[in-house]
């Protein structure tokens, strides 16, 4: 049976605009035709798109859906936005590649932020993502996490790795690469990837040349170190030839407030020079982590375990307590959003230790140790107006980097989409609805290699959302996240109606793995 969606004002991503009709055959668009309706088919279900815009469906560029596209629960929030693929895999973790002599400590540091992962975890990437058929609400794209390799073959100890182990981890990447990865991801914030040097990104990300795929980095600083952190990553791509994109790209310091129109100044003087640079942005001043990531290297060696055990020793905290990482972070901006036992959500760092008479680095060890570290937080940390520069940059695409988990989740998760829309074409009026809608999909299909995604035209994969251009707004708050986007009325994945008249069917899964080969 053919979906046939006529009256509404057709977004194309490949520059074309206007009143059109969309024909859709199963999972493939058949036909876009502009000017004027197609004829009513006894073989259609027809959708009424009259005062509605009709667009590509929306590609998150950095999400943690890895276990969250599995759960309708979750993804709806997705779905209510008008996105269809999602990338995981991101800053450099992943539940695959996963050894089973590790996957405890794995998830253990991560379920926080990318779901307990339960069966859907392997020990490769092409067997990982067999396991998803039948079970996806949304299309997901594979990437390699450094960070699983580095635990493969060098653990959790903060070395450089011997030549017998960078060999090792090269040639899984090739493997990931070959099993339709879209390109290697890094966390270079995070334990064990922050031991990792120059010589050894510039080892693994080597075989992305020649499969001409992409290295996304979460760098190792966002703060007053952001412009080496930023040039350690155009390295490889100016020594490798590869194409560049920098995660959630943000200015955390206040000593780097106002500082971002320098910054895209530098970065389109080095795309003139000839590298491929993007990057994502979501349209909020607050991050989302987990509380353990703002622990000192130091403390964090070995992994999970070792770091619980040290914060139970009295002679640890008393170091943590004098340790210049934590005396100057103001933790008025860390707001815990997620606990085991729910305890402490909604406050504050500084206000839930002031309230137990504590340093903030005993309430820490003490929460870690009682959560074991499932402590999820919101951290406010930067300037709108430097957000705002950042996301209306040539390089820009959209990535949610949202958080479905916890008691109260970032708001990013419910709404980054719908909200960067309404704040740059309804609010502040600096992009078209076309140039808006490139950022949302057609650009991040571009950056990715998705060829069948992020266009409306013959041949091209069935997704596409169709929405209300003055009601599409985000509704979730930080004080109440949990409230999805509103304005969008339907959402077809592969072709399959999700969303019908602001309807969401929980029980379909037409969402695919998309390879990059």
């Amino acid at each position: 049976m053919r979906t046939v969606v006529s009256g509404g004002w057709v977004i194309d991503g490949a520059g074309g605009e206007g009143p059109g009709t969309v024909v859709i055959d199963r999972d493939r668009i058949e036909s876009v035709v502009f000017g004027k309706s197609e004829p009513s088919r006894v073989d259609a279900r027809v959708i009424d798109g009259t005062g509605l815009v009709v667009a590509p469906g929306l590609i998150d560029m950095h999400s943690h859906d890895d276990v969250a596209a599995t759960d309708a629960r979750i993804y709806e929030a997705k779905i209510r936005q008008g996105v269809t693929t999602s990338l995981i895999g991101l800053d450099g973790v992943g539940y695959a590649p996963v050894d089973s002599s590790w996957q405890r400590a794995l998830t253990t540091y991560w379920t926080p932020v990318d779901g307990d992962p339960a069966g859907f975890v392997s020990p490769d990437l092409r067997t990982y993502g067999q396991g998803f058929k039948g079970h996806l609400g949304l299309n997901v794209v594979l990437a390699v996490p450094f960070g699983n390799l580095r635990l493969r073959h060098g653990g959790w100890g903060l070395f450089p790795l011997k030549p017998d182990a960078l060999a090792g981890l090269v040639a899984d990447v090739e493997e990931g690469l070959d099993a339709g990865a879209y390109g290697l991801t890094t966390g270079l914030g995070y334990v064990p990837q922050l031991a990792a040097d120059r010589l050894e990104l510039q080892t693994v990300a080597a075989p992305l040349a020649s499969r001409s795929k992409i290295y996304a980095s979460h760098i190792r600083n966002y703060g007053m170190e952001i412009m080496p952190a930023i040039d350690e990553a155009l390295d490889l791509g100016r020594q490798l030839g590869i194409h560049v994109h920098l995660s959630h790209l943000h200015l955390s310091h206040p000593g780097m407030f106002g500082r971002a129109q320098e910054l895209v100044q530098y970065l389109d003087q080095q795309r003139r020079a000839g590298l491929h640079i993007s990057f994502d942005v979501y349209p909020y001043s607050a991050g989302s982590s987990i509380l353990h990531s703002y622990l000192p290297a130091w403390l964090l060696d070995g992994g999970p375990d070792a770091a619980l055990e040290r914060l139970g020793n009295p002679k640890v905290v008393e170091r943590l307590q004098t340790d210049p990482e934590i005396l100057g972070y103001d933790w008025h901006q860390v707001v815990i959003t997620r606990t085991r036992t729910g305890n402490h959500v909604g406050r504050s760092v500084a206000e839930a230790a002031n309230e137990r008479k504590m340093t903030p680095s005993k309430f820490m060890a003490d929460i870690l140790i009682q959560e074991q570290l499932e402590v999820g937080c919101v951290v406010h940390q930067t300037l709108e107006a430097d957000d705002v520069v950042l996301a209306e940059d040539e390089g820009a695409v959209v990535g949610s980097d949202g958080i479905g988990y916890g008691q109260r989740p970032h708001p990013r998760y419910y709404g980054a989409f719908a909200a960067f829309y309404d704040r740059h074409v309804n609010q502040r009026r600096t992009m078209t609805m076309q140039a808006a809608l490139a950022k949302m999909s057609t650009r991040s299909a571009e950056i990715v290699g998705l060829r069948d995604r992020g266009r409306l035209q013959a041949g091209a994969a069935a997704d596409l959302f169709v929405f209300d251009p003055k009601r599409y707004q985000a509704q979730s708050t930080y004080e109440t996240p949990r409230q999805c986007a509103r304005g969008v009325e339907y959402v077809l994945v592969n072709g399959a109606l999700v969303l019908d008249r602001g309807h969401f069917f929980s029980d379909l899964r037409p969402g695919r793995v998309l390879s990059i080969l």
